[in-house]
């Protein structure tokens, strides 16, 4: 899946199907559509992990997995890159956790 593929699906919002993707040693992870935030001119994805090569995950595996969406008009070009920065994955999760759950 592209960049470009990837964001769209995230920011669909009548699309909430689970994501695969694979890492660079074709591994593949199977990930649960938890939400979007926009914050500091960004879109982060937030993710669970479902599965890892098609096997769910341990209790000690599972998680949050989130992703930078960036897209930049000057070049018409998208970027998803996984958040790795603890600070800024805490400070993204504390303001998600403040959007009232729909429904």
């Amino acid at each position: 899946m592209t960049d470009k593929e990837l964001y769209a699906k995230i920011v669909d919002e009548n699309d909430f199907s689970n994501i695969l993707l694979t890492d660079d040693d074709n591994v593949e992870f199977e990930l649960e559509q938890v939400g979007v935030i926009p914050m500091h001119g960004v879109l982060y994805g937030i993710l669970n992990l479902l599965k890892i090569s098609g096997k769910a995950v341990s209790d000690e595996e599972a998680g949050i997995v989130m992703l930078e969406l960036d897209y930049d008009e000057e070049t018409d070009e998208y970027f998803v890159t996984t958040v790795e920065d603890d600070d800024l994955f805490d400070e993204v999760m504390e303001e998600f956790e403040k959007v009232p759950d729909e429904g």
